[in-house]
């Protein structure tokens, strides 16, 4: 019997591609794609699959979302189903939390799609799929293990979150009612235990993580 894979993406392109490298391989059959979380979880919920394959941003509603909150409740509702995330992203505090949150396996985007069939062939064995183009193994939390957002300080991460949500060192400080220097620093700290260098990788990591909800 062949193993049923259910795929989305919000890129018709991409998720034509990807089902059509999958159907190639003779172990798999894929029973349905979807380009939004909510299509998945009705097609999940309809062909019980064995494996998804999903990009990691997708467009969708406050219940499911997107990202790690997507996983989650793909992982927590479908637990028969093994999860393969394809994403952008390559920041080892994302990546870490995409395996934390039930991932089975993570591949870049932007490489060679032909590694889909390793990381399925690992999943076919139940074994977690580790990409030589991700940050390996070790650098992988275990589950309990806190990673780099549970580092912060509960001033560090209030002012990131005001970051994220638009607003300048000035406003921040003028809301909490510090210095900007004072913000200023808190920020760069916040920054360096999330392993991000710019203000838009800050960003991106705040959107991608979930880390505000």
């Amino acid at each position: 019997m062949k193993t049923k894979i259910v795929i989305a993406d919000d890129h018709p392109i991409v998720l034509a591609g990807i089902a059509d490298l999958v159907d190639r391989d003779p172990r798999f059959q894929v029973v349905g794609q979807a380009q939004d979380p909510a299509g998945l979880v009705e097609l999940a919920q309809q062909h019980g699959p064995d494996i998804i394959i999903t990009d990691y941003s997708m467009p969708g509603d406050e219940r499911m979302g997107d990202g790690i909150k997507l996983i989650s409740y793909l992982t927590r509702n479908f637990p028969d189903t093994r999860v393969l995330i394809l994403t952008m992203v390559s920041n080892p505090s994302i990546v870490a939390e995409m395996y934390r949150a039930g991932a089975s396996g993570v591949v870049r985007k932007s490489g060679n799609l032909n590694e889909l069939d390793g990381a399925l062939t690992s999943l076919l064995a139940q074994r977690i799929y580790r990409s030589p183009e991700l940050p390996r193994e070790e650098m992988v939390p275990e589950a309990g293990e806190p990673t780099s957002a549970a580092t912060l300080s509960p001033r560090e991460f209030e002012v990131i979150r005001l970051f994220a949500s638009g607003q300048s060192v000035g406003d921040i400080a003028r809301a909490l009612n510090r210095s900007s220097k004072t913000v200023s620093t808190q920020k760069i700290s916040a920054m360096r235990k999330l392993g991000t260098r710019t203000d838009q990788e800050l960003v991106a990591f705040c959107l991608e993580s979930g880390l505000f909800g």
